[in-house]
């Protein structure tokens, strides 16, 4: 199978995010008006960075909308996107 860049860059980026909301779940309670307000900070920079790379990489003909249809808050999909949304060109 050919590596899939907008898969990698997905796991990846969603394994960094996942992991900061562990350290600030350290920090705070997880029910608490702190933690949902870091959460959704660093759940909204993440989804848009990624939205904006991958845009770009496309516009560039690098990468290309998968068939499936997901988008990038659906989570993994065993598909060869993984739930980016984007395949190699």
């Amino acid at each position: 199978m050919k590596l899939q860049i907008p898969r990698e860059i997905y796991l990846k980026s969603m394994d960094t995010m996942k992991k900061n909301l562990d350290l600030i779940g350290f920090k705070f309670d997880s029910k608490s008006q702190d933690f949902k307000y870091f959460k959704s900070q660093i759940m909204e920079n993440t989804y848009t960075n990624l939205r904006n790379l991958f845009k770009f990489f496309a516009d560039k003909g690098l990468i290309k909308k998968c068939q499936c249809g997901t988008n990038l808050r659906k989570g993994f999909k065993k598909c060869l996107c993984g739930g980016s949304g984007y395949i190699n060109s």
